[in-house]
């Protein structure tokens, strides 16, 4: 008789994931310390893939800047400063001593080959070892003396030459010696480039790049690691993400406490054209109720187009992306909206659903409905779900006027008050000088987040700016960012 399981007996599904990287990326280091945690909270299966990014870079046809990233070439200064700000703000929140080798980045060839000649069972710990000793001491990865110190300091043993393992050694042994032949082995080198088309072929166009294989799917970045946890958790379960109790906290925070009086102001910049802008537009009431009535949130709307052209930012970025990446955003944006849909149903009282559909008129000429969010703020609500739930083309005034209509608004009078009417010339003048400020203040994209003088960009760091409304501060407060948000609780456990 075949062996039956109690109905009162939990049966768990192991996800396996395929984690795509590079030594050379620092998002990819950043995500190796992170993955261990997710995997043993979610008893996932993860495999440690090693690939070229160079290579990746040649197959979806990404120039390469000098600091060896794909957008080098490419990008503002505006939004180079923002990005850098960011990157030493997710070092300091996950405590990650970071530093830059001196002729960074080094070719990883040789150390993609050795990553591969190692057992699947051995090339975590290889990996860890060469992305701190790169990362945190500056070692000259594109050394093989180098690269085998680093493999003998693991202390494995060869089959080839096998000693007593010891109380540090890995069992089984190596299949191979560990000296400089392995990186001459035709076979390491195939390997390396056969992960890297195999990486590509899923749709990767950068690290880190996660594969789920049960859902078939990529998720790109170390800042959707929270949405891998979620799928993971998801299937280990066997039920949708949209029931996995306290969604909300699998986005790491350094800090959380009870809603405030304490006076506090967020700027919140914003153009209807940006489906990002409306995505983080959908969490401010739930950053409201977090924060408490202290929290003064300003809706700032400015014209992106023009600040774009102001900046040297292509009109429509993602125009300018490689075909990969331009997929895969569009399918990120879905993702998101799912993921923050099924967050605001788990409030309480539930918030409302965020619908998101790409619309049919893309572009979105928005200056008309940006000038009536000037003169009425309460018509945002109305005028960001027509553009970006309901699909209707609010760039025509009488689709603009009947939306405002709709929502219980005198939608023609505020269209006329913002193109011709005698309140024109001001709101005109108040959208060129929000414009004209976002500027001068560095912003490179919408949403932008401001507390102060600090810049947020993109609505995927909402866990940041909920960090800095509560009171974390840069360099003085020391808390390292977690699911529970204190570095010595884990919900999970």
């Amino acid at each position: 008789m075949a062996p039956t399981t109690p109905k009162d007996v939990k049966t768990f599904v192991v996800p396996h994931v395929t984690m795509y990287f590079d030594i050379v990326c620092p998002f990819a280091f950043i995500a190796s310390e992170r993955i261990d945690d997710i995997a043993r909270f979610t008893g996932a299966d993860v495999t440690w893939v090693p690939v070229l990014l160079g290579g990746l870079y040649d197959l979806t046809n990404a120039p390469q800047g000098k600091a060896g990233s794909s957008s080098d070439a490419v990008t503002s200064p505006q939004k180079k400063a923002i990005l850098a700000a960011d990157f030493q703000r997710e070092l300091e929140r996950y405590q990650l001593p970071l530093k830059f080798h001196p002729q960074h980045p080094l070719k990883s060839v040789d150390a993609g080959r050795l990553l591969c000649a190692f057992p699947p069972a051995h090339r975590r710990v290889l990996a860890h070892a060469l992305f701190r000793e790169y990362w945190y001491k500056g070692a000259n990865i594109n050394n093989r003396a180098t690269l085998l110190r680093i493999a003998r300091s693991l202390k494995l043993t060869s089959r080839a030459a096998p000693t007593h393992p010891g109380p540090f050694s890995m069992d089984p042994s190596l299949p191979f010696e560990l000296d400089e032949s392995v990186f001459s082995d035709v076979q390491w080198a195939e390997k390396l480039r056969a992960n890297t088309m195999e990486a590509f072929e899923r749709g990767a166009f950068g690290v880190p790049s996660f594969w789920i294989e049960e859902r078939q799917r990529l998720l790109w970045g170390q800042d959707r690691m929270h949405m891998l946890e979620a799928d993971l958790i998801s299937l280990k379960l066997a039920r949708p993400m949209e029931s996995i109790r306290q969604l909300e906290r699998l986005h790491p925070r350094c800090l959380r406490t009870p809603p405030e009086d304490r006076i506090r102001k967020l700027t919140f910049w914003f153009d209807f054209s940006s489906p990002w802008a409306y995505l983080g537009w959908t969490q401010l009431e739930r950053l409201q109720r977090e924060s408490g009535p202290g929290l003064k949130i300003e809706l700032k709307p400015f014209l992106l187009g023009a600040l774009f052209r102001a900046i040297g930012t292509p009109m429509v970025p993602m125009e300018t992306m490689p075909e990969a990446k331009k997929t895969y955003i569009l399918q990120d944006q879905q993702v998101w909206a799912k993921y923050w849909n099924a967050i605001n149903a788990q409030e309480y009282p539930p918030l409302d659903p965020v619908g998101f559909q790409w619309p049919d008129e893309f572009p979105i000429k928005s200056v008309t409905a940006l000038r009536v969010a000037i003169l009425e703020p309460k018509t945002v609500p109305a005028i960001y779900r027509a553009a970006w739930s309901d699909n209707k083309p609010i760039s025509d005034n009488k689709v603009l006027a009947d939306v405002l209509d709709a929502a219980g608004f005198a939608g023609a009078k505020l269209v006329l008050d913002a193109t011709t009417g005698l309140k024109a010339e001001g709101v005109k003048e108040k959208l060129r000088s929000n414009t004209d400020e976002a500027v001068k203040l560095g912003i490179c994209g919408a949403p932008t987040y401001q507390i102060g003088t600090t810049l947020i960009w993109g609505q995927d760091k909402l866990n940041v700016v909920q960090d800095l409304v509560l009171g974390w501060k840069p360099g003085f407060s020391h808390l390292k960012a977690s699911v529970a948000a204190f570095p010595h609780f884990d919900y999970r456990l």
